[in-house]
């Protein structure tokens, strides 16, 4: 755990190195950074679609399934039902 947290620390200050001895002026770093992050956003709201999109289909999977197991379950039910009726219509030996 320690590891991690040198690694992240170290990395930090990497970044930090890099963006004061780049070779661009303020304006056109802060320029740079937006567009990437404008980049990095739209890529996160496509995945962000694309997980809702694939999970709603998911879901309306399971409740087709749902759905065909409760039919399937009221008809045993009444099966059941009428057999029971029709034991009883049965005079015993």
């Amino acid at each position: 755990m320690k590891g991690i947290l040198y690694f992240v620390f170290g990395a930090a200050i990497g970044a930090l190195a890099a963006l004061l001895f780049a070779p661009k002026s303020g304006m056109e770093l802060r320029g740079d950074i937006q567009q990437r992050t404008n980049i990095d956003m739209q890529r996160l709201q496509q995945r962000y679609e694309q997980g809702m999109a694939e999970m709603n289909k998911k879901m309306e999977q399971i409740q087709a399934q749902l759905k065909k197991n409760q039919q399937m379950g009221e008809e045993i039910i009444e099966d059941l039902q009428s057999d029971e009726g029709a034991a009883a219509e049965t005079p015993a030996a």
